[in-house]
């Protein structure tokens, strides 16, 4: 008897066991996934600025229980307008981006993410603090790390792969912008996607998962 899989991922668990199939509630759960991004990313980037609510609401003309409200995971009323507002305020370039329902693409731009947020946690730095010793836009490493299907510029992928060391080719690989992709990089990145959770800190089991990835991501410099 095969041994059944399990997961220790709890939003995964809820898929299982309340989504599954239902196109609806399919639906329903994409929409909380984009509100809770959209929410995060306005706050982490209202933090980045060093602004509060208040002082966000006054750059951009609302008030601060509306900044409050766009920073709650549950509220669902955002508009593009009130983004691009918001986006201005924080020197930053709004984006809409669209892909298509491509799995073996969603599972390598997913370990993309967390490769690029762990690395960064890895070495202890702010988003701030690596645009300054990477000198790529705040904003860019900030999408790279929660926009799902985000293409980084070719340039900025060459100074990341370089500031960490790692193969510029197969991170870019990872990032969308090489449609060829090789075995190797495909299943240590469906691996490393599964495996990985979403913590502050790097647990010691992330951090070997993160060391093993890395090791796949470095083995072509010298070729």
């Amino acid at each position: 008897m095969a041994e059944k899989r399990t997961t220790r991922d709890a939003a995964e668990i809820l898929r299982r066991r309340y989504v599954k199939d239902d196109p609806v509630r399919q639906a329903a759960l994409e929409s909380e996934r984009v509100n809770a991004q959209i929410a995060r990313l306005i706050c982490e980037l209202r933090a980045d600025a060093e602004l509060t609510q208040q002082e966000l609401a006054e750059l951009i003309g609302t008030t601060q229980s509306v900044i409050s409200r766009l920073e709650d995971s549950d509220y669902e009323g955002h508009s593009l307008s009130m983004l691009a507002r918001i986006a201005k305020a924080l020197n930053q370039k709004l984006a809409v981006v669209m892909t298509a329902k491509e799995p073996e693409a969603g599972v390598l731009r997913l370990a993309f993410k967390i490769v690029v947020r762990d690395l960064r946690r890895e070495k202890g730095l702010t988003i701030g603090a690596l645009a300054k010793k990477t000198r790529i836009d705040p904003g860019e490493l900030l999408a790279m790390e929660q926009t799902d299907g985000y293409r980084p510029s070719p340039l900025s992928l060459d100074k990341l792969s370089h500031y960490y060391k790692v193969s510029p080719r197969r991170m870019a690989e990872l990032a969308g912008a090489i449609k060829s992709v090789s075995t190797d990089v495909r299943q240590h990145a469906s691996r490393f996607a599964a495996q990985s959770e979403s913590f502050s800190r790097l647990t010691k089991e992330e951090k070997k998962q993160l060391d093993d990835f890395v090791k796949c991501l470095k083995e072509d410099m010298d070729g």
